[in-house]
């Protein structure tokens, strides 16, 4: 079970390392930032009883809000603050923080469950890792997308892409307590697709299709 639980661990970062390539140290900061980011979720562990964090209100309603703000904070701030990064590396260092949550993640519930079968262990590193490293990255290409607009307005259309997410990660995290088999199709099926569409943003430079173009 040991190698199961490592296999768990280190199985997000395959999927990180398909983005970055031979430049990694500054996606290593962020994935770290991933690891701290999950700290406010292990506080209310110990806080509030466990049976109690497991009901659907916490799970679907306040899970998703806290864990989105915080994955995403390193790439928010620097958005508001009008310091700009390489698209791509934005792009990356999202999807790294993201997946740094999910790692700390998948080894919290693991500890609280220990009786996880090897199949749910290989599912939930799959599925979460996916997710989270996911609804991260669509926040990092939605400030790609809008950081040319008004800097007044950037507040209001990051928290547009925040609701966008938290509203993804709740219903992740519904079909997932329903336990049932077309629930957990989803929950697999819909992060390969949302990491294969971040993939296709990563080698297109889409946001030129936004820009005014100077013959018109």
């Amino acid at each position: 079970m040991e190698n199961v639980l490592i296999a768990a661990c280190f199985l997000p970062i395959l999927f990180l390392m398909a983005f970055i390539g031979r430049e990694g140290k500054k996606y290593i900061v962020y994935l770290f930032w991933g690891f701290l980011s999950a700290i406010p979720v292990l506080i209310l562990i110990y806080v509030i009883p466990y049976s109690v964090l497991k009901t659907p209100y916490f799970v679907v309603n306040l899970f998703p809000l806290l864990e989105e703000f915080f994955k995403a904070l390193p790439v928010i701030i620097p958005a508001i603050i009008g310091i700009k990064n390489n698209d791509k590396d934005l792009l990356v260092c999202a999807m790294a923080s993201g997946i740094g949550f999910s790692i700390i993640e998948n080894l919290i519930s693991l500890i609280l469950i220990p009786d996880y079968t090897v199949p749910i262990v290989i599912i939930r590193s799959f599925s979460t890792s996916l997710m989270h490293g996911c609804t991260c990255g669509i926040i990092g290409y939605g400030v790609v997308l809008i950081r040319n607009f008004d800097r007044h307005a950037l507040p209001t259309l990051l928290f547009g892409f925040y609701t966008i997410v938290v509203t993804i990660h709740a219903m992740f995290n519904l079909l997932y307590l329903e336990y049932s088999p077309t629930g957990i199709l989803i929950d697999l099926v819909f992060p390969v697709f949302l990491f294969f569409f971040l993939h296709a943003c990563y080698h297109v430079d889409i946001p030129i299709l936004f820009k005014k173009n100077p013959a018109l």
